[in-house]
């Protein structure tokens, strides 16, 4: 019989077990060791009130990682990773770890529960269907590496301006902060990120983006990520103001780094802009929803 715990009811050693062989022969490499997993949970905004284990005979064998916030005046879950053991498949497990984890969304007053899905997926996205969820996007894992001898930016003129400096709370603060963006890409789980905002000739906002800098042991800067570039949804000159803020953030993609845009929605003008500058996917996922109120 399957018993369900919430994971602060767990060890440490409980909870990553279960995630790594929940995880076991994924699409990517998922696999974490303990420092690494209460990493994840506090950079995430994971929680363990609202993250439950499951249990055969008292053997971790899956688990659901849920985080709750507060966006734009909606409770918001979401769902950070559903694993089973592979020997414990079709043994209802993952049926009953939505189900218990919906029932604490409610119990929480959540108006919406969020997650992604691997588009390759389609055992987990029929899952998450049969609860109620439905596909609002798709996602894709952007990337461009290496030192370019041409930036794809050419030169234009400098309508917009940017202000500086720009602290990571002042997007909140935005009109137009796609908060119901996919849950990685915000700016409460981006510990050491910069943030930009750009302006027009009046000095009125008009677009924003999110973005860190990583560094190799050694010191070197090895990738730049961007979460977020987004232009204020009435400017018709979106992908220019987009354009202009990634030209800041990338320079003259001269530097022999690796780029990345993660869990980029298709319908986006960012994600226009990144592919037309060279950007490649190399992770597709479905962006899926539920109306719990």
């Amino acid at each position: 019989m399957v018993e369900i715990k919430r994971l602060k009811e767990c060890t440490l050693d409980e909870a990553v077990h279960a995630w790594n062989t929940g995880f076991e022969g994924y699409y990517f490499n998922m696999t974490m060791n303990t420092d690494a997993f209460a990493a994840r949970l506090v950079n995430e905004g994971l929680s363990t009130e609202h993250s439950i284990v499951a249990f055969m005979d008292n053997v971790p064998v899956g688990l659901v990682l849920s985080g709750m916030r507060e966006v734009n005046g909606k409770k918001i879950a979401w769902n950070g990773g559903t694993g089973v053991a592979t020997s414990f498949r079709r043994h209802g497990i993952g049926k009953a770890l939505i189900e218990k984890s919906l029932e604490i969304y409610k119990e929480e007053a959540v108006d919406i529960a969020t997650l992604e899905a691997v588009l390759e997926n389609g055992n987990a996205i029929a899952l998450y269907e049969q609860y109620g969820y439905r596909t609002i996007d798709q996602l894709e894992y952007l990337e461009l590496k290496g030192s370019l001898s041409t930036s794809p930016i050419p030169p234009s003129p400098n309508v917009y301006t940017l202000k500086d400096p720009v602290y990571l709370h002042e997007l909140d603060q935005l009109s137009f902060y796609k908060g119901m963006n996919p849950w990685q890409t915000h700016w409460k789980n981006l510990k050491g990120s910069q943030a930009l905002i750009a302006l027009d000739e009046e000095g009125k906002a008009i677009g924003y983006a999110n973005f860190r800098k990583a560094f190799s042991s050694e010191g070197a800067h090895s990738h730049t990520i961007v979460y977020q570039c987004e232009a204020a949804p009435e400017q018709k000159d979106a992908e220019a103001i987009i354009t202009f803020m990634l030209a800041d953030i990338f320079g003259d993609f001269s530097e022999d780094i690796t780029r990345l845009v993660p869990n980029s929605p298709v319908s986006a003008d960012s994600y226009a802009v990144c592919k037309s500058l060279g950007f490649q996917a190399t992770i597709k996922q479905v962006f899926m929803m539920k109306d719990i109120s």
